[in-house]
């Protein structure tokens, strides 16, 4: 079976499964009271919140931009406290965010705007992002911000495990999180090294043959490059290998809202709300 309707049959559901968690989570902040907004529902509250949120940012637009880059994406407080935390924090968010963009740039692309291209001609510029000279910066853009997430991932564990600060408290979920988020990492990384080590598994279309292209520069992809020097006389099931990473990944997509890691999306604006509020209160 094609396996991008595999892909999709699974990556729908997920992502519905993920938005009703994320709204439920947005439905159980909005029961609380809001200044001018009362005995409206939720969806109600949301609107007003997000209309009011859009007028405050075109008012001060650097303002926000520039609080978001160093109070969210930096943290600037938490350096303050500690440096290791810091960098392990900084690392997995930053790291993130930044490999969604590109993943998503890079699978919009390569996946979609090729095949438009063969009928728009409009989208023939989309090969540039596929064989062409913007190629080598995407793979090297995805491949260092996915290092940074598993370099931040073992920091994290080294701090948690090892180190151990005296106010820190380790939980159940803790535990999950980051182990959770080592086995996608090492995962994705063993699937690059196997694909660049045996470019037959392209060849024969095993994985979504037009998100991972036969590409001149296999060695832009650093940490994939190294681990395929030591696969290219192993043979493995590649068809197994994508279903333990992609199948992972989504039930991953579908616990963030359930889990510690929706502060990824709350904490942000928290921070932006609060320091807004500092700004008018100054």
């Amino acid at each position: 079976m094609d396996k991008h309707l595999i892909f999709y049959a699974m990556f729908i559901p997920s992502m519905i499964l993920f938005f009703w968690g994320m709204w439920f989570r947005v439905s159980l902040y909005l029961q609380g009271t809001l200044e001018g907004a009362e005995g409206l529902a939720p969806w109600g509250k949301l609107r007003i919140l997000l209309g009011r949120g859009w007028k405050g940012f075109w008012k001060r637009p650097c303002w926000y931009l520039r609080t978001l880059v160093v109070e969210v994406l930096f943290h600037r407080r938490l350096f303050n406290q500690s440096f290791f935390r810091w960098l392990a924090h900084t690392l997995l968010v930053f790291g993130f965010i930044a490999t969604f963009v590109v993943d998503m740039i890079k699978g919009f692309t390569t996946g979609y705007l090729v095949e438009w291209s063969r009928s728009i001609p409009f989208f023939a510029f989309a090969h540039a992002f596929e064989t062409g000279r913007i190629r080598p910066f995407l793979d090297f853009s995805l491949e260092f911000f996915s290092f940074l997430i598993l370099a931040g991932c073992v920091l994290a564990i080294i701090r948690r495990f090892f180190i151990r600060p005296d106010q820190l408290r380790t939980e159940e979920e803790d535990i999950v999180t980051l182990l959770f988020i080592l086995y996608l990492e090492l995962s994705g990384f063993l699937i690059e090294g196997y694909r660049i080590a045996h470019p037959e598994v392209v060849t024969n279309q095993v994985y979504m043959a037009n998100f991972t292209p036969l590409s001149a520069n296999n060695w832009i992809s650093f940490f994939g490059y190294f681990l395929s020097l030591f696969m290219k006389g192993i043979n493995l099931n590649p068809h197994f290998l994508w279903y333990a990473h992609v199948i992972p990944s989504l039930v991953w997509i579908v616990y963030i809202p359930h889990s510690k890691l929706l502060h990824i999306f709350t904490s942000s604006v928290t921070v932006i709300a609060d320091r807004a509020k500092e700004k008018l209160q100054a």
